[in-house]
């Protein structure tokens, strides 16, 4: 398994992976994966089974997960919001907002949109492998970078144990924030965050333009 940079021809195998992942309501739209290519390509990151079964396959090394990532100025005022403040926190972490609005190329907080792997490759350690050392090449990279954000789903809990476990920690509730299976009801979105700091120590290993796992 390798973690390389995206290109624009992979947007077919990372819109597989997002349909695979999360149930229609809150799936990604292409154009919004096409400008995150587009604003931040090196920083979107795919992990690849290159192992010879599947390219013996396939012809071609098979994309199984995708982390996309901007970065931010700063974060909202998370202490006692109004109304008003509620509403813009949602605007500024809201499904499919244009990173051509957010993104800013010295921000010091490291926003990871988007996460997800193929079924066939959950449950056996590789995505808690994937994040960690996407997140630790990331901030390894980018030294102005100094808090690391996530929008979670209350409902998944098998990926809020990864982040609990990696050091992150609740920070902010949206209420009713994301659509469920069940019509007219709606989950939180829990906002978490960690140091930078906590990833610098990972050692990963760095082969040609890649990260091996």
């Amino acid at each position: 398994m390798i973690i390389c940079p995206s290109q624009s021809f992979d947007i077919f195998q990372i819109m597989n992976i997002e349909r695979q992942s999360f149930i229609p309501a809150i799936q990604e739209k292409k154009r919004v994966f096409e400008k995150r290519l587009k604003i931040f390509p090196e920083e979107f990151l795919l992990l690849a089974d290159c192992s010879d079964e599947v390219i013996l396959k396939n012809k071609t090394a098979l994309v199984c997960g995708y982390l996309c990532s901007e970065k931010w100025d700063s974060l909202p005022d998370f202490e006692n919001p109004d109304k008003k403040s509620e509403k813009l926190i949602k605007k500024q972490f809201c499904l499919g907002h244009n990173p051509l609005l957010t993104h800013k190329t010295n921000g010091s907080v490291l926003y990871v949109s988007s996460f997800a792997l193929l079924k066939d490759y959950r449950g056996k350690g590789l995505g808690e492998k994937f994040f960690m050392n996407s997140v630790a090449a990331l901030v390894s990279s980018h030294c102005e970078i100094k808090k690391v954000v996530i929008l979670v789903n209350e409902e998944w809990n098998a990926a809020r144990k990864i982040y609990e476990k990696l050091g992150f920690r609740e920070i902010f509730r949206l209420k009713e924030f994301f659509p469920t299976i069940q019509k007219k009801e709606f989950s939180d979105g829990i906002i978490m965050e960690a140091d930078s700091e906590m990833f610098k120590n990972i050692e990963f290993s760095l082969g040609e333009q890649a990260i091996k796992i």
